[in-house]
């Protein structure tokens, strides 16, 4: 599995010492070699680039002509057949081995769309697998129908991005399941939505008449609409006076996605195509591109504001601070995440199975509110004061954080605000090739890296298929 270690055993049939051979493992040519021994030692010149650092040699059992190479961790490149070679001066000999690598990738991601003609269109989108995925849409009753286009394109560590859609024209079906899965391993991930009746159908004289009664309607109601923006706007401004304990964000480094790249005295971030050299640690996100606050809250109420804007797919929200970060784990409160999120067209609460958040607007600032002892995390609009989605009644252990994602490049920013005081915020860029002004950057000690370009694209499913990775 990808990540993980494998070892490659070699013999001699004579159990003779091996220790004062030379011992080379090459792919398709000698040289350079996977990894190369002579005279008792590595012989690094020797080696090829990839596998420096991640290959050596298991030599325990040398003494009976039995050793290995173990290679970690394994990446999808290291897939395909490998030649180990003996030699004591004229006498030599070599056997052969191939390597299967797999990788399960992360859980499947369904958007729903609407298409001028009325009909409901899903886009299924999984990142990480190896080798390529299969997919299969099914209805609750195990009927199985393909999809309207496909795309898997490998990023820069040879993981593939599967990509795909579905139309739905039968109105009596009510949900639909995407399956991804490895046909290496036999095993795969399936993620499952709820089918509403399309947003636009075909029009109906009855449904004309109707039009024009809602429209009357509509414009009797507007005194209405006003009466209760205004009471939101009071509602939220009371829960706002309700938490004394305002929060400056700052962000954390040593959690940053390596694709993040902090400014400004760690209170800018960008989202860029490189990848940086930063320090392999746990707290790290090395899948999601995400990251943390500094502030960590054990009681109390607190509150903070983010400035959304016009921004496309992003994520807010608070987590654990123990909550796993690495791989492709669900943001989910199971998993210690509570977050918010917009993902293309729609707004979604991150439960299990994503809840469907009908927001009369499109907030542009977004407060969010923790209660920990109540067990109460909020979100509000802090345009209108509307309430957009609240966690009742969680079980909270430990230590909470905030966290926020950005899922794909753009050129507007999000803006963690102070509340009340006027501090500094903290700004979120997620396109580094036109900053635009919006601030100015000062860059910190660590650079990006030439040539490791892991490319970071939006995880909604492309129009045209490119090749692209978390």
């Amino acid at each position: 599995m990808v990540g993980e270690a494998a070892e490659l055993p070699c013999h001699l049939s004579s159990n003779e010492s091996a220790a004062h051979m030379e011992l080379r493992w090459f792919r398709e040519q000698v040289s350079p070699a996977v990894l190369a021994h002579r005279d008792g030692r590595a012989q690094d010149a020797e080696q090829m680039a990839a596998y420096r650092g991640r290959a050596e040699l298991v030599q325990d059992d040398i003494a009976q002509g039995r050793v290995a190479l173990r290679i970690r961790p394994v990446q999808a490149s290291d897939d395909g057949e490998y030649r180990c070679f003996f030699r004591q001066n004229d006498r030599y000999g070599e056997a052969s081995a191939r390597l299967k690598v797999a990788a399960l990738g992360s859980n499947p991601h369904i958007h729903m769309g609407v298409q001028e003609s009325g009909e409901t269109r899903l886009e299924c989108t999984s990142v990480g697998w190896y080798p390529e995925p299969r997919v299969q849409w099914r209805t609750p009753r195990g009927e199985t129908f393909p999809s309207a286009s496909e795309s898997r394109s490998p990023d820069a560590q040879g993981l593939f991005t599967v990509a795909a859609s579905a139309v739905i024209t039968d109105s009596s079906v009510e949900s639909v399941s995407c399956h991804i899965w490895n046909p290496l391993l036999g095993r795969g991930k399936e993620a499952e939505i709820s089918v509403a009746a399309p947003f636009f159908p075909r029009l109906t004289p009855w449904a004309v008449a109707l039009a024009v009664i809602l429209v009357v309607l509509g414009i009797l109601i507007i005194g209405s609409v006003f009466f209760t923006w205004r009471l939101y706007r009071d509602r939220s401004g009371q829960r706002k006076g309700e938490f004394s304990s305002t929060v400056d964000v700052t962000l954390d480094p040593d959690t940053a996605h390596p694709h993040l790249f902090l400014y400004d005295g760690s209170k800018a971030v960008r989202l860029e195509d490189s990848r940086q050299k930063v320090p392999e640690k746990p707290e790290r996100f090395d899948s999601w591109p995400c990251v943390l606050g500094r502030e960590a809250f054990s009681s109390g109420r607190h509150y903070w504001e983010v400035e959304v804007g016009d921004r496309t797919d992003w994520a807010i929200g608070v987590c654990r601070e123990d909550v796993p970060k690495k791989g492709f784990d669900p943001m989910t409160p199971e998993n210690g995440f509570w977050a918010v999120e917009l993902y293309g067209n729609g707004y979604w609460a991150l439960t299990p199975l994503r809840t469907p958040l009908p927001l009369a607007g499109p907030p542009r600032r977004v407060g969010v509110f923790l209660d920990y002892e109540s067990g109460d995390i909020s979100f509000y609009s802090m345009t209108d004061g509307s309430h957009i989605y609240t966690f009742p009644d969680s079980s909270f252990s430990g230590p909470l954080r905030p966290f926020f994602c950005l899922w794909s490049c753009g050129k507007r920013p999000l803006t963690i605000c102070p509340v009340t005081d006027g501090l500094e915020g903290v700004t979120v860029v997620a396109d580094a090739k036109d900053p635009s002004g919006e601030i100015p950057l000062s860059p910190m000690g660590e650079d990006a890296v030439p040539g490791d370009t892991e490319t970071l694209h939006s995880k909604l499913t492309p129009t045209q298929p490119s090749p692209g990775a978390p």
